[in-house]
């Protein structure tokens, strides 16, 4: 574990000291209307600014996640991203390091069922798609496209992983020829021990845009729900539904341009417990 952050050391000072790309992202954040027991209530949130720094290496193997929204970059300790080989030639480690707390990903590919398990979850992809993230994620570390596979945030990864997925590559929006087929996720409930499995399925329309996600458990219980509303050229707006061990649900509409670097999200947040309704608006744009 010691000689993992004296490697995070390395990865720190290798970024200011070597050629990085910056990109700077800004979000704007709106409260629109809350609810409770169905009445409508005065928000106890105000409309605020966000804005992160990210300083990514010049092979995209590591990442320095700055959040800059109340402090100067100065005086923040960065979140540090760095992909790292194991040993065994088709694995590697995601390595976070948050203020000296480590977090993992373990990653494997398999070139025989054309997947690549992250932790214990397993995504399998066409054979255009898998060989292309064996190149730029196993062979050149390539982050951005390991953000990219996981952009849907389907399972248990460390909270920080969150923080990149503003930042995604989007690149199987820009290429309609990359896809995954299908996924098997592995997620452990936050009040027990208990083990859930859920089947993911994928479906795309005749000109090879994703149709809709679905997460669905044996007993076909539904947690992760993603339709296709609307798509032109490089613009797309998803309905996306998501439940929480039936503690809160997430109904949102999110519209995203990937020529245009842009992205706004119209969100509903249900508490079933309280019997709370917000709903807000965040837009996001990419600054590079």
């Amino acid at each position: 574990m010691k000689a993992l952050h004296i490697f995070l050391i390395l990865i720190y000072s290798y970024c200011f000291t070597q050629n990085h790309k910056t990109i700077k992202v800004k979000e704007e954040y709106v409260p629109l209307k809350t609810y409770e027991n169905d009445k409508l209530v005065k928000s106890d949130k105000t409309k605020k600014t966000f804005t992160y720094i990210y300083n990514i290496s010049s092979k995209n193997d590591s990442i320095l996640y700055y959040d800059i929204s109340d402090e100067p970059i100065n005086k923040i300790s960065p979140i540090i991203f760095a992909l790292k080989k194991e040993q065994n030639e088709n694995t590697l480690l995601l390595l976070i390091n948050d203020n000296r707390i480590l977090e993992t990903l373990h990653i494997s590919f398999s070139d025989s069922s054309k997947s690549i398990t992250v932790n214990k979850d397993a995504y399998f992809l066409n054979s255009l798609y898998y060989n292309q993230l064996k190149k730029t994620i196993l062979i050149n570390n390539n982050i951005l496209d390991l953000i990219d596979l996981l952009d849907d945030d389907l399972g248990d990864y460390p909270y920080q992983f969150n923080y990149l997925l503003k930042i995604t590559s989007q690149r199987k929006y820009k290429n309609k020829k990359l896809k995954i087929l299908s996924a098997k996720i592995y997620t452990t409930r936050t009040q027990s021990d208990i083990q859930d499995i859920w089947n993911v399925g994928y479906k795309y329309n005749k000109n090879g845009a994703l149709m809709y996600v679905i997460k669905k458990s044996i007993d076909k219980e539904i947690s992760y729900e993603k339709r296709l509303l609307f798509q032109k050229k490089g613009e797309y707006k998803y309905k996306i539904y998501s439940n929480v061990e039936s503690r809160f649900e997430n109904n949102n509409v999110i519209t995203f341009d990937i020529d245009k670097n842009t992205y706004t999200a119209i969100r509903s947040h249900f508490q079933f417990g309280n019997i709370r309704e917000e709903t807000s608006q965040l837009k996001r744009f990419l600054l590079q």
